[in-house]
């Protein structure tokens, strides 16, 4: 019973991420600055590869949900929904044992 209320909890249910829908959505909002890709290297040399920010110590979803929420200097506002934040970061996250 707890199991079906926790799976029907839409706040948890966003905090679940989709590899496949943070790779596109990476790559149509990301690639231009960052590489985001296993390989290569970012277009913006000031932004860092999603390998190495995956691969950065202490990083976790928490840590990515937070910088991604935070202005940056030197990168432009993006505005992700709660769902689209959550698939990036499953994204991200997936490139770290790479």
């Amino acid at each position: 019973m707890v199991t079906a209320f926790l799976l029907g909890t839409p706040a948890l249910a966003q905090d679940y991420g989709d590899t496949k829908r943070g790779s596109v959505l990476a790559l149509g909002t990301c690639a231009g600055c960052h590489s985001v890709r296993k390989v290569g290297s970012s277009a913006n040399p000031s932004a860092p590869p999603f390998r190495t920010i995956a691969k950065t110590k202490g990083i976790s979803a928490m840590a990515l949900s937070v910088a991604l929420q935070t202005p940056h200097h030197a990168m432009p506002n993006i505005m992700l929904a709660p769902q689209e934040r959550a698939d990036v970061i499953a994204y991200i996250l997936s490139l770290k044992g790479d």
